[in-house]
C-alpha cells in the first residue's frame, strides 16, 4: 500500500487532519447544545416574569409559587 515512508507520512497527516476536523465538529455541536440548554428558564423565573408583566395577579403568583415548592 505504501511505497515509501513519505507516502506513509502523507497518509498519517491526512488522517490526522480528518480526525481533528471531526473532533472540532463534535465539539462545536456539543457546545451549541449545552448553550441552548443553559438558556432554558426555570418555572419560577417564568412565573416571576408573568407577575412582573401583570399577566397574573398577586394571589395567582403566590398560589403558583407555593405549588412549585
Amino acid at each position: 500500500m505504501f511505497g515509501d515512508s513519505a507516502e506513509m507520512m502523507s497518509y498519517i497527516l491526512k488522517m490526522g487532519f480528518v480526525a481533528l476536523a471531526l473532533l472540532l465538529i463534535i465539539y462545536l455541536i456539543l457546545r451549541l447544545l449545552f448553550r441552548l440548554e443553559s438558556k432554558a428558564k426555570s418555572p419560577y423565573a417564568i412565573l416571576e416574569e408573568r407577575y412582573a408583566a401583570s399577566e397574573i395577579s398577586e394571589e395567582e403568583f403566590v398560589k403558583r409559587k407555593n405549588m412549585l415548592k
